[in-house]
């Protein structure tokens, strides 16, 4: 039987299972696997492209970045312990964010080391609880067979990374060639169908409710569940409050609630508290929940593909019902269940209550923009500003990505989006997700203009010269605006309670370490990595550096706009 080597099988999986590129920091273990992937291509062989960061949680948080936009399996390979080690926050991002990679290590050589609890040194403990499942490939076992199934797993609904540690000599490692079966990039449905009986229950539920309300949070990562959520919401005339991670529901659209924002934002949705059933779909609450809680009597069903979010409790309550069901069979099916039983009275009660929200809808929009124009001229610059700056220089097909805390309605609530696939967030506290996100999404949509939006913490803790020299190297452009009140705004606002009325003066706040000042000065840092850099201050020019900088993302050209906003605390 024909014979290869470990790399090789290792090359010939990633194509089987459609992996197109994969992030990697470099560690002495894959020399070998570098430069058989290198001939390959040079040889004009099937291979994925490798893309160098210069630190592993940009590795990591750009291949969370291109699934977002691909949908594709994803690989990062890193150095042993210490490599994984530095995955830190962007592994936890993507644990809570549902996105299947596989983690690729080597594994390191222990010999007689213990933990402090005395027990053999385990490698893949470190990860373990950030992991649908963690394994060391052994001697005995067939790396075809092990890989396969790292990717039946991590692409398993509900999906999850994967980690997996090989020896060095896997890779040089003579095993006999296999043919591979191509698998099937997206995953099949992760549930069997609701039955007939629950699913009239559920029709019955919200029919006979005065104020229901639909709650989506993962449901836009299958971009046909769009204009099935649209239709279910349509067809039962009830308002769509959409988690901030996927583009669930188009925003402009009369029945959108708005997107739910997290910890620190300025107000709470009314909607939640109004509402006396919640459908809930595909849904976590938010890492960082915002203000806000369902009524004590409200009806909660749940439908979610994973059967452990019913033990994760909502607001602090369980849900009345929970139903595993996948939601690319269930929204268009409860939109059948619904019309089936709909009776004329019924039908025009449904629609007056559509007209009312399509009158609170425009008129909120109508204020949100208002708003926006009214601080135009304010000093230090308005968020919402330069949100609505930003709204008028970018077109429906742009990707969008955002990572906010304190202004995340700013973002959510000033820039409108309407295509599958154009907002992406991330669902954990790792504030690190929104740059290496970018270039990751820039990588899987070449054509595409992507643009981010984070906080200053978020461009620090970003690692922003590992995430800018790749993005200028291989020649993936996108524009990076900062949203820089030189603070931890939020625990600033934590500070400000604790000192009751007593105002938080600067002083106050450099000492209690929330203040980030003189801050460093980020254009600068852009322009070191050969990307353009400004920064704004004055809130006339705004407008005309975004469109020069959108321009230079255009040309091919990374941007990155640092923009010094106000500073004040304000009441969640």
């Amino acid at each position: 039987m024909e014979q290869y080597d470990g790399a090789e099988a290792f090359i010939e999986v990633l194509n089987a299972n459609g992996v197109e590129h994969i992030f990697f920091n470099p560690g002495g273990e894959m020399g070998a696997l570098l430069a058989t992937i290198s001939k390959f291509r040079i040889l004009g062989k099937q291979t994925p492209r490798l893309i160098l960061c210069l630190d592993e949680s940009v590795a990591l948080t750009a291949a969370h970045g291109h699934y977002m936009v691909s949908g594709r399996p994803q690989v990062v390979m890193v150095h042993s312990e210490l490599g994984t080690l530095q995955l830190g926050g962007a592994l936890h991002n993507a644990q809570w964010g549902r996105i299947p990679v596989i983690l690729w290590a080597g594994a390191q050589a222990v010999g007689q080391r213990k933990n402090w609890m005395n027990e053999p040194y385990d490698q893949g403990m470190s990860v373990r609880n950030c992991v649908k499942w963690d394994h060391t490939i052994k001697p005995d076992e067939n790396i075809h067979d092990v890989l396969q199934k790292a990717f039946q797993t991590a692409f398993t609904e509900p999906c999850g990374p994967v980690y997996l540690c090989y020896p060095r000599d896997a890779i040089g490692k003579k095993i006999d060639r296999v043919t591979i079966p191509r698998s099937a990039i997206v995953p099949a449905p992760a549930a069997a169908p609701v039955d007939v009986k629950t699913l009239s229950g559920v029709a019955d539920a919200l029919i006979e409710a005065k104020n229901p309300l639909i709650l989506a949070g993962y449901t836009g990562r299958y971009p046909e569940s769009v204009a099935s959520l649209v239709e279910l919401a349509e067809t039962l005339c009830a308002p769509v409050l959409t988690g901030p991670v996927w583009m669930n529901f188009p925003t402009t659209h009369p029945l959108c609630a708005g997107i739910e924002q997290i910890l620190g934002s300025r107000k709470a949705n009314p909607y939640l508290a109004d509402a006396d059933t919640i459908l809930v779909i595909d849904y976590d609450v938010p890492y960082a929940s915002a203000p806000g809680l369902p009524g004590p009597q409200a009806n909660i069903i749940h439908f979610d593909v994973d059967p452990l979010t019913a033990g994760r409790p909502l607001w602090g309550r369980g849900a009345n019902t929970f139903i595993k069901a996948d939601s690319r069979q269930v929204i268009p099916a409860l939109s059948k269940a619904i019309r089936q039983k709909l009776t004329p009275e019924k039908q025009t009660l449904f629609r007056e209550r559509f007209n009312q929200l399509e009158s609170v809808h425009k008129k909120q929009h109508s204020e949100w923009r208002a708003m926006a124009v009214t601080k135009a001229h304010q000093v230090p610059i308005s968020p919402d500003w330069l949100c609505h700056c930003l709204a008028q220089l970018i077109d429906e097909n742009t990707i969008l990505l955002h990572h906010t805390i304190s202004q995340s309605a700013s973002a959510t609530e000033q820039i409108d989006r309407t295509k599958p696939g154009t907002l992406m967030g991330c669902a954990a506290g790792s504030i690190q997700w929104a740059l290496g996100a970018a270039f990751g999404a820039k990588i899987a949509a070449p054509d595409k203009t992507v643009v981010s939006i984070m906080t200053d913490g978020g461009f620090v803790w970003g690692s922003p010269v590992a995430t800018l020299w790749p993005a200028v190297s291989y020649k993936a452009p996108f524009l990076a605006v900062i949203l820089n009140n030189q603070s931890y705004g939020f625990i600033k606002l934590l500070v400000q309670r604790n000192y009751g009325e007593v105002a938080v003066t600067d002083q106050i706040a450099f000492e209690a370490g929330v203040d980030i000042m003189p801050a460093a000065d980020y254009a600068a840092v852009a322009r070191a990595c050969g990307a353009y850099g400004r920064t704004l201050e004055n809130p006339d020019d705004v407008l005309p550096v975004l469109r020069e900088a959108i321009d230079q993302v255009r040309s091919g050209r990374p941007a990155v706009v640092d923009v010094r906003t106000e500073r004040e605390v304000k009441s969640a």
